[in-house]
């Protein structure tokens, strides 16, 4: 067995009792005779005083046990508060670390998720490039004419800035999820991660064939996060809802999803399927590592979603009492202020 401080406190500290106890139970003649060696005395002369001088007993001598095991008692305390110091600053290392660890593996998994998508984000980036290309050819044209058609030239012009936003919009949310790092939680308002969430995943889900109905409560739904690891979660509630319904009829694949501000100070987002749901005794094993009803899954995406959330001080589940399809629910405490 690996010996650890307080293993090595504790050790001590039986010691240091014992060696108490075994000197409090030494004859006083004995302790004379060892202090008449020291002092170069005569061993006989020693004993012969000690004789003497048995009926006086001095008070050090009187309150020896009480004085040496409060020796011990002080030094058994000093050695415990030792090593709960430095137990406790292990722990601290080694809860820094498992949160490295986390954020690592969320950030992996963040990446993971866009390469799923990336057939969708490159078709998402074409669309506005595609029409900049068609707009500057217009424009090119039009500056042959005699005379210059200036209202559709500037028409043109407004069009090219309204893609090239659009373009940048994708590129902007791409970045911010590529991001690693600590988690930063500023004010911010849960319709917004929802809206920026859509806009990656909606080629994606066209090309699945799935509907989505937004249902957002307004005017907003403040809470404090970390917009690209909330995006993580509703993308991957997202995905898995599509996967549940991918057996079922393209007219019957509908995702709701939805926010609003509960009471006790909560937000809440929920996202509701039509697939086949989650048999009630695997509602709570779906969230462990490594369990998954995909094949082609490694079953981390919601066990991550959970850290994650709970990372934010809030939850995600799914309801129990749901039972025509799935619906999860990811809850988020509101933001009472930017403080």
């Amino acid at each position: 067995m690996k010996f650890e401080t307080r293993h090595w406190a504790w050790l001590l500290s039986i010691l240091c009792l014992s060696a108490a106890q075994s000197l409090a139970q030494s004859p006083t003649a004995d302790v004379n005779r060892v202090l008449a060696v020291y002092d170069n005395r005569n061993t006989a002369a020693a004993v012969k005083d000690s004789q003497a001088q048995s009926d006086v007993t001095p008070p050090w001598k009187r309150y020896r046990t009480e004085i040496l095991t409060m020796l011990a008692v002080v030094l058994l305390q000093s050695a415990t508060v030792i090593a709960l110091f430095v137990q406790r600053r292990r722990k601290i290392r080694l809860q820094a670390e498992l949160n490295l660890e986390r954020l690592e593996l969320a950030y992996l998994s963040r990446t993971s998720q866009l390469g799923e998508l990336s057939g969708a984000l490159a078709h998402e980036l074409n669309q506005p490039l595609t029409s900049i290309l068609a707009n500057a050819e217009s424009g090119v044209r039009l500056l042959d004419n005699d005379p210059i058609d200036v209202n559709e030239l500037r028409d043109i012009l407004g069009d090219i800035v309204l893609d090239n936003k659009r373009a940048a919009t994708v590129i902007t949310q791409l970045r911010r999820l590529m991001i690693r790092g600590e988690t930063s939680l500023e004010p911010m308002d849960f319709n917004h991660a929802v809206t920026t969430t859509l806009a990656l995943a909606r080629s994606e889900l066209l090309a699945r064939q799935t509907r989505v109905d937004v249902v957002l409560d307004m005017p907003d739904v403040p809470i404090r996060g970390n917009l690209p690891q909330l995006q993580q979660v509703i993308l991957n509630l997202l995905l898995n809802a599509s996967d549940a319904m991918a057996h079922l009829p393209p007219s019957q694949r509908e995702i709701v999803i939805r926010t609003r501000k509960r009471e006790r100070g909560v937000s809440e987002l929920t996202v509701t399927d039509r697939g086949v749901g989650i048999a009630p005794q695997r509602r709570s094993e779906v969230f462990k590592p490594f369990v998954s009803t995909k094949k082609t899954s490694l079953g981390l995406g919601l066990a991550i979603s959970r850290s994650i959330a709970q990372a934010h001080g809030g939850t995600l589940r799914f309801d129990e009492s749901f039972d025509e399809g799935a619906r999860a629910i990811f809850i988020l405490p509101a933001r009472t202020g930017d403080a």
